[in-house]
């Protein structure tokens, strides 16, 4: 019921903006579109447009090396915490999670590595971002510019992600865009607190 209300009220919103502007149909519906998620919460107000069109590319370097016994390929996300350092190895994937870690500091350094068999310049990258997780474990949110892109030509690349909050519990969503090719590979993050990882119930 809630969530029927919300939905109602966002129709309404839009009704409302476009009966009002005056500029052109297309940018009328932009302008409605986002006004509307703004003021229901489904967009953080203060993102801007340059944010939000900003490609944060990771750089060449660095290297993943698997521990002793990691078997990279027994799933489509295989994960072990070392240290202060996450290992991540993807099989075909389109969009997975790792489970959730603690963050010794305010930063991640996040090196990886991929391929794909997509051979469209549309899809030679695939994107890493960081989630924190609340301190009732209820929801998630997405960590403000902490989207960066990794190039698939099967060499390391890496970058350093900062805005964590030492000692909360993140995860790293890796995605890759194409509808119809995956992407395998694997990461090495760095910053860890513990070894200890978090699986929520529900999460993929």
């Amino acid at each position: 019921m809630k969530r029927t209300r919300t939905w109602i009220a966002l129709a309404l919103a839009l009704c409302l903006a476009l009966s009002l502007s005056a500029c052109s149909p297309k940018q009328a519906l932009k302008d409605a579109v986002v006004k509307a998620v703004t003021v229901l919460g489904f967009r953080d107000e203060s993102a801007s447009d340059e944010e939000e069109a900003t490609k944060v590319m990771a750089t060449s370097g660095g290297e993943v090396a698997f521990p002793e016994g990691f078997d990279s390929t027994s799933g489509k996300l295989v994960t072990q915490a070392s240290g202060d350092t996450l290992y991540v190895a993807f099989n075909g994937i389109a969009n997975r999670s790792t489970e959730y870690f603690v963050a010794a500091g305010d930063s991640l350094t996040v090196t990886g590595y991929a391929t794909t068999e997509s051979t469209s310049e549309n899809y030679q990258t695939f994107k890493v971002a960081v989630w924190q997780l609340s301190d009732d474990k209820a929801t998630t949110s997405y960590v403000q510019g902490s989207t960066v892109y990794y190039t698939t030509d099967g060499t390391c690349y890496t970058y350093t992600i900062t805005g964590l909050t030492p000692g909360k519990q993140y995860k790293i969503n890796i995605s890759y865009d194409s509808s119809i090719y995956y992407v395998t590979g694997g990461l090495k993050i760095q910053g860890l607190g513990s070894e200890e990882l978090t699986t929520i119930e529900g999460e993929e």
